[in-house]
């Protein structure tokens, strides 16, 4: 009798494995041939999930974004305060642990990519338009303009996320380094405590 495969959790394996040799080796490494070998099986089995490395790359670059709309959203629902839910969303987005820094450095990959790939820098474009959404949502019961203030917070955790992101930091340096971000996030969100 043949093995039943989930197809969706074999997705998501291969999804797993690209973001690995991404975070690992770079955007370049992620042929379908080392992404197989990554989650321990054939390029064959790759394509019947992913007809090319565009649509697994598309796949990658969606899923991280998902995951990360799913911590944030999930963040806020378990803030009690306007503010508190503003935080929570902010600090979630910033690469303060292990998955946020891998997720991160996938992106970085990927933001250089999208520059001359018309379909990665749409997928991130639309991500980017629903984080937007969410930060205006969340701003807007604190502050008068909404708009200019979700630009300037996507600017600074840009910034921030790059800095971390970028960093060759490891233990206990990267550790105060990530303190160091969310001190200066709070700081910047003082502005928004009634």
């Amino acid at each position: 009798m043949p093995k039943s495969v989930d197809p969706l959790a074999r997705q998501e394996e291969f999804i797993t494995a690209s973001w690995n040799v991404i975070a690992r080796e770079g955007l370049a490494a992620a042929s379908l041939r080392r992404v197989a070998a990554e989650a321990g099986c054939t390029t064959g089995s790759l394509t019947h999930y992913f007809s090319d490395r565009q649509a697994l790359l598309t796949a990658t670059l969606r899923q991280a974004h998902f995951a990360a709309g799913k911590r944030m959203k999930t963040a806020a629902q378990d803030a009690t305060t306007d503010f508190g839910r503003l935080r929570a969303v902010l600090l979630e987005s910033l690469p303060l642990d292990a998955t946020r820094l891998r997720e991160w450095k996938v992106w970085l990959c990927f933001w250089g990519a999208a520059m001359n790939d018309d379909q990665l820098s749409g997928e991130d474009a639309r991500r980017y338009a629903e984080w937007r959404k969410l930060l205006q949502s969340l701003i807007a019961p604190l502050h008068d303009d909404p708009s200019e203030e979700t630009h300037l917070l996507m600017s600074m955790i840009d910034g921030l996320g790059l800095q971390l992101a970028r960093s060759r930091q490891t233990g206990s340096s990267l550790m105060r380094q990530q303190k160091a971000c969310a001190a200066a996030l709070d700081a910047y969100l003082t502005r928004f405590q009634h």
